[in-house]
């Protein structure tokens, strides 16, 4: 039976019309690398033989090897961590213009981290407010605050 490696090569050759051998000059290979691989006599090629290969077929060498990667979405999973909903995206909106806003008018040099946390503190101070709403004193306040 052959390896995830052996049908891709096999699936790509096919699919191009590239000869083996002519995979191995463009890869920059010695001859009968990839044909090992085919036949199943190089069971473990190396790095640079994998990212040669990969290179000239356009793809990633986990494409080569069928590992399936993780996307950073696929990683997120719905907050159970005591972080608050963001089910006003209005005022989440509000929020970002009304710190940038700060942040800008106070000259201020400022990391993501710091944004994000500004962010969200300043999103929760405004959705428990009566009404829901920005407060542009506490977002300055807390701009000076945060980055002095």
């Amino acid at each position: 039976m052959d390896s995830f490696l052996q049908r891709k090569l096999k699936n790509y050759l096919e699919s191009t019309g590239l000869s083996v051998s002519a995979l191995e000059r463009k890869a920059g290979l010695k001859i009968n690398v990839a044909r090992n691989i085919l036949r199943g006599q190089s069971k473990k090629p190396t790095a640079n033989t994998l990212q040669a290969i990969a290179n000239v077929m356009e793809c990633e060498v986990s494409d080569l090897l069928g590992i399936k990667k993780e996307s950073f979405t696929s990683e997120m999973k719905p907050a159970d961590d005591g972080s608050p909903l963001m089910d006003r995206p209005q005022i989440l909106q509000e929020s970002l213009q009304s710190l940038l806003k700060a942040i800008n008018e106070g000259e201020s040099q400022v990391t993501l981290k710091q944004a994000l946390h500004m962010l969200e503190e300043v999103y929760v101070y405004s959705v428990k407010r009566d009404p829901p709403q920005i407060d542009e004193h506490f977002v300055k306040w807390f701009v000076k605050r945060t980055v002095g």
